[in-house]
């Protein structure tokens, strides 16, 4: 069984190495704010890469974007360092307690498979909601597939004159 209750309070995250970062519940402004920048930046290295070979200037550097395998792992990885950037507030367990700065959550999460932790770990409630939803969706007959069965309500009587009665009263 799964809560509906969203934390609303910030909590904290345990991930490889001995990591903790403490983190604001994840909303879905947030995550749709964190989705749209990192397709954003995608977007933007792109038209740089365009441009570039437009110019006949090399891309070397750039990620080969013509390639989905390396589009998606660059926006999962741009969305995984957005999502850290706006949420994580605090950590512990980092060498020399540097502060929570964007170049530093970068960093963080550029370690694998701290990276990959972090979001499993972050996400992985509205996950849950989402599958639970989904697990539950209407049939075509107009009622879930689950309540079909031997459990579903017997067909009603009907005849001229006499109210509306079970199939199994007399």
């Amino acid at each position: 069984m799964i809560s509906l209750k969203q934390p609303s309070e910030p909590f904290d995250i345990e991930l490889p190495y001995g990591v903790t970062v403490t983190v604001n519940p994840l909303t879905t402004a947030g995550m749709a704010a964190a989705q749209a920048s990192a397709r954003r930046r995608v977007e933007g290295l792109e038209v740089q890469s365009k441009e570039l070979l437009e110019a006949g200037l090399t891309t070397e550097g750039l990620p080969d974007l013509s390639v989905d395998a390396e589009r998606d792992g660059l926006f999962q990885d741009l969305l995984i360092k957005e999502l850290a950037l706006r949420h994580i507030t605090t950590w512990s367990g980092i060498e020399d307690d540097p502060d929570v700065t964007p170049e530093n959550v970068a960093a963080l999460m550029s370690l694998y498979p701290v990276g990959e932790r972090f979001f499993q770990e972050f996400t992985l409630k509205q996950v849950l909601l989402t599958a639970a939803k989904n697990g539950s969706g209407l049939s075509a007959a107009g009622t879930s597939s689950q309540a079909e069965g031997p459990n579903t309500a017997k067909g009603v009587k009907r005849t001229a004159g006499k109210p509306v009665q079970n199939a199994d009263t007399p």
